[in-house]
C-alpha cells in the first residue's frame, strides 16, 4: 500500500515537470454584426494589447486596451469597443452606440 502511494506521488510530480504549450500570441480576427446593420472585422493583438476595427465605409481604427472590471475594453479619441464573451458595444465618434454580436458560422 505504501509503495503504491509513493508511486502515485512520483507520477504526479513527473507530470508537473512536463512543460505547458506556449499560449497563442498571434493576432485573432473576429467578425461582429451590429444592430445598426454594420459588420465589424476586429483584429485583437497581444503585443501591444490592442484591437483594430475595420468597418465598411470608415477608416480603420486602432484602439489600445484599457482597464476593464470584466470583459474587454478598447478606446481612443472617442471610439470605444467593449464587451464580454461574444457580445460587444461599439461607439464611433459622431455616431450612436450600437450593440454587436460575434458572427459564428
Amino acid at each position: 500500500m505504501r509503495a503504491a502511494a509513493i508511486l502515485s506521488v512520483l507520477v504526479l510530480l513527473g507530470a508537473c515537470q512536463t512543460p505547458c504549450p506556449a499560449p497563442e500570441t498571434g493576432p485573432v480576427t473576429t467578425s461582429f454584426r451590429c444592430e445598426d446593420g454594420s459588420l465589424l472585422n476586429v483584429t485583437f493583438t497581444r503585443n501591444p494589447d490592442s484591437a483594430r476595427i475595420a468597418q465598411e465605409g470608415y477608416i480603420v481604427v486602432d484602439l489600445p486596451a484599457r482597464v476593464s472590471g470584466s470583459g474587454y475594453r478598447y478606446n481612443n479619441n472617442g471610439a470605444e469597443f467593449r464587451g464580454r464573451a461574444n457580445s460587444a458595444r461599439w461607439t464611433r465618434p459622431g455616431a450612436a452606440e450600437t450593440a454587436c454580436s460575434e458572427v459564428t458560422e
